[in-house]
């Protein structure tokens, strides 16, 4: 018998979640030592404007707090969550996310908002003003006008590497900050993978 004949013949509409059901069967959370994300959102319990996890206001923007929730959900969604009950992890989750981390990260997002180039080694400003004086062994002070000329300043100074280099560095190294966000929500979930089958 060929692998392909293993293969169903027909999928389910993917748009439409009961169809999946039907195809896949019901989802089934066995959660060994607390409970699992995805079944508190399955009950309605865990619901982002609720307001002990509301943390839109210290979001950067509307788009990356929509986004970071939606990242959040897809990625911890078959993890426990670290304590009970609910409300207690929840008052640590909001906590985490409002005063700890969004204060460090929001930084970043503003600087990637400002014209990111990975081959920028240095980006140097300078503003200033030149006065030329006809009396230069006078203190210029008050209203003297003893002032004969002035200039005023202003250019920038961009520098930038190679472009093979920094974007080989770029593509190795580089990661999106939601990720190193998420990163920091790591202990509010169990970090122990476990299968658990019905009745063992």
């Amino acid at each position: 018998m060929a692998a392909s004949d293993y293969m169903p013949t027909e999928y389910p509409d993917f748009t439409k979640p009961e169809e999946v059901g039907a195809w896949t069967g019901p989802s089934r959370w066995n959660a060994v030592y607390t409970v699992q994300l995805g079944e508190l959102i399955e009950k309605g319990v865990f619901d982002w404007s609720l307001p002990v996890l509301d943390w839109s206001k210290a979001a950067y923007s509307t788009e990356q707090y929509g986004r970071v929730c939606d990242y959040f959900i897809e990625r911890f969604r078959f993890r426990e969550i670290s304590i009970e009950p609910f409300y207690e992890w929840a008052t640590m989750l909001h906590r985490k996310l409002v005063y700890e981390l969004m204060p460090k990260y929001r930084n970043l997002y503003r600087y990637l908002d400002e014209e990111f180039d990975p081959a920028q080694i240095s980006d140097r400003y300078h503003k200033g003003r030149s006065i030329g004086s006809d009396y230069p062994e006078t203190m210029l002070s008050g209203n003297s006008d003893y002032a004969s000329d002035g200039r005023d300043e202003e250019y920038e100074d961009v520098e930038r590497g190679n472009l093979m280099e920094a974007y080989e560095t770029y593509v190795t190294r580089y990661q999106a900050i939601d990720q190193h966000l998420l990163d920091g929500l790591e202990s509010m979930f169990i970090g122990l993978y476990t299968a658990s089958i019905d009745g063992m």
